[in-house]
Parts: structure tokens; C-alpha cells; sequence
């Protein structure tokens, strides 16, 4: 086989060739304290000590076996991530190169890194030990640098035009043709320096492990990286079943996963065999902690467990139940490590099951995963027309449509986030992306703050108010948040994280307030709204409660309401009893000027169990009419938005 035969081999593997895509993404969350952290240890096989809260979002990626279940998990580096990269084309390679072999003129794979006999070196500039033979036929399968053509002085040409729908793809130039041949030599020669041990013919899953801090200030910037195509732990402690609170937040979760669902979708798959007519995706496992903390004799513990997690579940709508698939109860620390090994291995039996296993992947893809992880090093996020430019110049090009797929398929388990909303950057570094997060919401016993601005920083964990000194001092400790500042809070405001209201102009205003942080508005009306705003008979006309009634209130379906709102009307103020101007939004109710310059005529949105209401309030002697039809239209139309965002 002659050398440019053996590249242009890899060109066409690239080309036609797929994998099957093995990728669980598993979520942990639950209440602060309740194990998740130890959990995670002991699911790696580690020891349940050194404990410490997460602060935000911690990502792990794990590589386990997908054909037998020995239920290990190997937490990976990032090295690990570099090489199992290579190896996935390595072995596409290997197998096309055998087939190409006859019996009479065998081609020998340049491949077997790991041929285990051993030999001295030959090369006197190296230190003398043991290396592993070199491959006989690696100057027959590598374009040498001698037989590579003159690369063509590519930096006066103009950038190639990218494909779009409406285009039609240009011809192959011969100059192109030349860089695919120089890429490819240049990916094969980078390829062969990795030790690929391709005789190792178990198959691989690779987990994506999200663990999610437990501090309640966390939980509305979760949703941003939740998505349907996860499995979710969700941990509770078995001892505060009877908790308000524990249930409220196990609620939550509960709710906040539901919203993920794929019911409709389920049920129009071909493949119906892999679930039941209860299932409903995206799964959730249960796992009940602190078994060794209840109060019970040894023969009775499961019941008792059992009877605690039912009360979690009391309030759970029917829906929302079809996605649990698996209760366990444990102790992080007095269960053997074959309770975890069970855990481990009924994980990957429902990763089975997702829509996403043994996806059908271009191997043209795994080009420009390759470049990514290089960039990743040195820049989290990129913009698009970078990676656009970066899919072009690969050996074989990615058009517009193949990049549009590369990107949905892998926001889709957040390897990276690209939000088509957002379009012009890309995060490569989801983990980059929650830290950025973290800097301004984040728990308070967390926080780093300058004494310059430190009433500004209590302002924000009592009122949610964000001013820009605030925002200053954090991008100012994060310089590589820095250069994103504006990306990262154009996110934050898509996900309601954060919402920039209209205030009023009047003098004396806050002129530095940018934002409000809704999860962190802390305290409820100080008292009765109506005499906040001296709503009584005489004064005003109340209209009557609008209500707007849900089977199931997505929990951030609230904040979204309010930051549309916030963005279309100015946020009412009052006076409080200690004679200081507040705006009127709080944590489930909000009161808006639909008036701005009279002021006379007021909107109230309140958030109650499965409902969310508004009423109009006018003041003065005349009454405007008809107020309730473009208000009721705004909101129906947000709702709708709100279904289709997530």
C-alpha cells in the first residue's frame, strides 16, 4: 500500500466511518447535608473522609465498562481525555487498515502501540531502558515530511466560504485537497504518540458526573445545565422525612427534573420495548441516606425506610412519580462496598435504555472534538465564527448543518453549552461556566467580598439587589470571567437568574443598580402588600383575581413571569416603615407600574400552590377599561415562551 493511499484511507474513514456513542450524564442533587458528596466517594470507591460542602457544580468524568458489568468506576484527568480521543479513530483505523491486507501481502498495523516485548533502545540521545518496539510499518503508513507536498501560502487567501443552507457547497480545489492530506498526516503522526492499547476489546461508557451543591442560593442556576438526556440521583435524608423543608426541597426537585420530560416522545419511539408504559423519561433513582440514623429495630430498618420515602413522595403528582425508577437506602458510612457496586451497575443497565446509547456519531466529529479539547486548555469559551473557522480547516470540513448536529448533540449531555438564542459563543468548559455563576450567586459562607462595598454585598444576600460595585468586585478577583462578562450575564438573564428591572428615573434613584438576583431575595412583604401601597376601598379599585391554574407549576415558571415583567414595566416602589424607597418585588409576588407617569394604575402578580394570579389595581377617579386583555395576553404568551425555553 503506497503512503498516500494509507492517508487518504484515514480521509475517507473520516468521511463515511461512525462510532456508537456510549455517553451517560448523571445529576446528583438534593438538600445541603444530605450525603451527596460522600455518595460520590463512595461510587468511586473511595474513602468516605475529608467531606466538604460543593461550592456550586463539581463535573467528574468517569470511564466504565459498557459490556461487563464489574461495577468499577475510574474517575479520569484530563490526560486520560486527550488519549481515549485518539483512541476512538485509532482503532476505526487499525480494522480498515486489516481489511485492506490480502493474504499474500499482509499489512502490518503501525497501531499496536503496546506490543509487550521489550528491547533496548537504539537511540543513543535517550536514556537506555526498555521501550516498546517501534512499529515495522509506520514510514509506509505516515506521509513523511519529504513526501508531503509544499504547503500553499494560505495567509493572503480569503477565508473559504462556509456552506449554509441556501448555498451550494463550492468544489474541492487541489490546494484543498493538498491541507486534507497535510492535516491528516499531521493527525496520524500526533495520534501514533499516544501509548492506544487496541487490543483491549471491552466496550467503554464514558459518565459525565454533575454534582450539585445543596445550598439553597444554588438551585436556580442548576437549571441551566439540566436537560432531558440525564439520569438523576436525587438524595434525601431518611431521618427528616418529616421536615417541611427537607419535603419542600425534595419537592422541588422532583418538579424542576418533570420539566425535562419526554412523554410524547417516548411514547412515539419505535423502540418501546426498552421501556414500560409507566416509564417517563428522564429517570431518577432515588437514594434515601442516614439508614443509620433512624430509630428502629434491625428487622423492621426497610420497612422503615421505605415508609419514610413514601412520605417524600406524598405530595408528587402521578406524572412525576413515572420517571423514579429505583429507591435505595444506605449509610455512607456503615454500608459494604457492594451496596454501591449494585448502584453502579443499575446505573449503567438504565443508561442502556436512553435514546442517546450507542447514538450513531459521524467519526469526522471526533476531528474537531480533538481540537476543541487543545483550545479548552487555554480558552473556555470561543466564539462561533471561531469554531466555525476551526470545522472548516479540519481534514474533512464540517458544513454548516454538520456543525449545527455537532453542537446540539453535545450540548445536549453539556459537554459544552451553545445555546441558539445565544449563538455567538460557545463554553467548551461547562465547569468554567458553573464557577462563573458561583462568583455572584452563591452561598455565604462561601463568599469573597471587598470591605470597600460591604454593605453593597449584604444588600444583595438580603435583597437580591446586584449593583455594578458588586459585579465590579467580582470580575474584577476572576480574570478570565472577565473578558466574558457580558456572555456570561446575557446566560444568566436567559435562565431568570438574574433580571434587569426598570426603575424609576425619579432623582435620587439607584442609579448603580443593575440587576436583581430573584433567589436570593430573601425576605417576604415586611407586611400586608395592600397596606404597602394604601390599597383600600376608597382609594382604589381592586380588579378581580386573574388566575392562571397548572396541573404542574414548573418552580422557575415564577422568576420568568417577574423578569418579563420586570422588562416591559417599571417595578413599583414604596415607602417602608423606616421611611427608605424599596422596589416592591419579592420572592413569589412583585407589584409593577403599568402607568409611568401617573402611577395611578398598578399590576400585582402573586404565586400561590399550582396557581399564578394577577390583579389590577387603579387609583384616582377615573378607571381605564380593558386593562385585562394585553396583560392577560403578555402573560399567556410568557407561559407558552416559558414551555418552549426549557
Amino acid at each position: 500500500m503506497t503512503e498516500k493511499r494509507s492517508v487518504e484511507l484515514y480521509l475517507t474513514l473520516l468521511e463515511s466511518g461512525s462510532e456508537k456513542k456510549r455517553d451517560i450524564r448523571l445529576v446528583v442533587v438534593g438538600k445541603k447535608g444530605a450525603g451527596k458528596t460522600s455518595l460520590i466517594k463512595r461510587l468511586f470507591g473511595e474513602d468516605n473522609t475529608d467531606v466538604t460542602s460543593t461550592n456550586g457544580i463539581e463535573i467528574h468524568k468517569i470511564k466504565c465498562k459498557a459490556k461487563s458489568n464489574d461495577g468499577i468506576w475510574n474517575k479520569l484527568d484530563g490526560n486520560y481525555e486527550e488519549t481515549e480521543t485518539h483512541a476512538r479513530l485509532l482503532k476505526e483505523y487499525e480494522e480498515k487498515l486489516q481489511n485492506k491486507g490480502t493474504i499474500d501481502e499482509p499489512v502490518e498495523s503501525n497501531i499496536a502501540i503496546k506490543d509487550k516485548t521489550p528491547e533496548t533502545s537504539f537511540d543513543e540521545s535517550k536514556k537506555s531502558g526498555t521501550v516498546y518496539k517501534q512499529p515495522k510499518i509506520i514510514k509506509s503508513l505516515v506521509t513523511t515530511e519529504s513526501q508531503v507536498e509544499p504547503p500553499v501560502n494560505t495567509e493572503s487567501q480569503a477565508e473559504p466560504p462556509v456552506t449554509t443552507e441556501s448555498q451550494v457547497e463550492p468544489p474541492v480545489t487541489s490546494q484543498q485537497r493538498n491541507q486534507s492530506l497535510e492535516h491528516a498526516t499531521r493527525d496520524i503522526e500526533t495520534m501514533l504518540k499516544f501509548n492506544v492499547d487496541l487490543h483491549d476489546k471491552e466496550e467503554y461508557a464514558t459518565l459525565l458526573l454533575w454534582d450539585f451543591a445543596g445550598d439553597e442560593e444554588f438551585y436556580h442556576t442548576h437549571q441551566t445545565f439540566l436537560s432531558p438526556d440525564a439520569i438523576y440521583i436525587v438524595v434525601t435524608k431518611l431521618n427528616e422525612a418529616d421536615d417541611k423543608k427537607a419535603k419542600d426541597l425534595f419537592q422541588l426537585w422532583m418538579d424542576s427534573i418533570h420539566c425535562y420530560s419526554r412523554l410524547e416522545e417516548d411514547i412515539n419511539k419505535s423502540d418501546a420495548s426498552k421501556r414500560t408504559s409507566y416509564d417517563l423519561n428522564p429517570p431518577v433513582v432515588i437514594v434515601g441516606t442516614w439508614k443509620d440514623a433512624l430509630v428502629c429495630d434491625v428487622e423492621e430498618i426497610d420497612d422503615a425506610c421505605r415508609e419514610n420515602i413514601l412520605k417524600y413522595t406524598d405530595n408528587i403528582s402521578e406524572d412525576e412519580l413515572g420517571h423514579i425508577r429505583q429507591e435505595y437506602f444506605i449509610s455512607n458510612t456503615e454500608d459494604d462496598p457492594s451496596v454501591f457496586q449494585q448502584i453502579r451497575e443499575n446505573i449503567l443497565n438504565l443508561a442502556r435504555k436512553m435514546k442517546t446509547w450507542n447514538k450513531a456519531y459521524p467519526l469526522k466529529f471526533i476531528q474537531l472534538e480533538k481540537q476543541l479539547q487543545e483550545k479548552k486548555k487555554v480558552l473556555p469559551i470561543i466564539s462561533f465564527q471561531e469554531i466555525q473557522k476551526i470545522a472548516f480547516d479540519s481534514p474533512q470540513p464540517l458544513n454548516d448543518e454538520e456543525l449545527r448536529l455537532f453542537l446540539e448533540f453535545h450540548h445536549e449531555i453539556r459537554a459544552l453549552v451553545h445555546f441558539k438564542d445565544l449563538p455567538s459563543y460557545i463554553i467548551l468548559d461547562t465547569q468554567w461556566l458553573s464557577n462563573a455563576f458561583r462568583c455572584i450567586v452563591t452561598a455565604k459562607k462561601f463568599r469573597d467580598i471587598s470591605i470597600r462595598n460591604i454593605k453593597k454585598w449584604d444588600v444583595l444576600y438580603s435583597r437580591g439587589k446586584l449593583y455594578s460595585e458588586v459585579l465590579d468586585d467580582v470580575f474584577r478577583k476572576e480574570n478570565n470571567f472577565s473578558k466574558h462578562k457580558g456572555h456570561i450575564l446575557n446566560v444568566m438573564e436567559k435562565f431568570d437568574i438574574i433580571i434587569r428591572p426598570i426603575i424609576s428615573d425619579r432623582d435620587g434613584a439607584d442609579q448603580t443598580l443593575c440587576y436583581y438576583v430573584p433567589c436570593m431575595i430573601k425576605s417576604e412583604p415586611e407586611y400586608d402588600i395592600y397596606e404597602m401601597f394604601s390599597v383600600t376601598e376608597n382609594t382604589c379599585t381592586k380588579s378581580t383575581w386573574l388566575c392562571y391554574q397548572f396541573r404542574f407549576l414548573p418552580p422557575h415558571l415564577m422568576n420568568h413571569l417577574i423578569a418579563s415583567l420586570s422588562r416591559k414595566y417599571t417595578v413599583a416602589e414604596f415607602i417602608t416603615k423606616e421611611q427608605k424607597r424599596q422596589v416592591a418585588l419579592f420572592r413569589d409576588s412583585a407589584v409593577f407600574e403599568l402607568q409611568k407617569t401617573t402611577k395611578l394604575t398598578k399590576l400585582h402578580v402573586m404565586k400561590c400552590p399550582n396557581l399564578i394570579q394577577i390583579q389590577v389595581w387603579q387609583f384616582g377617579k377615573e378607571r381605564e377599561g380593558g386593562l385585562f386583555k394585553f396583560i392577560d395576553e403578555f402573560v399567556t404568551e410568557e407561559i407558552v415562551n416559558y414551555k418552549h425555553k426549557i
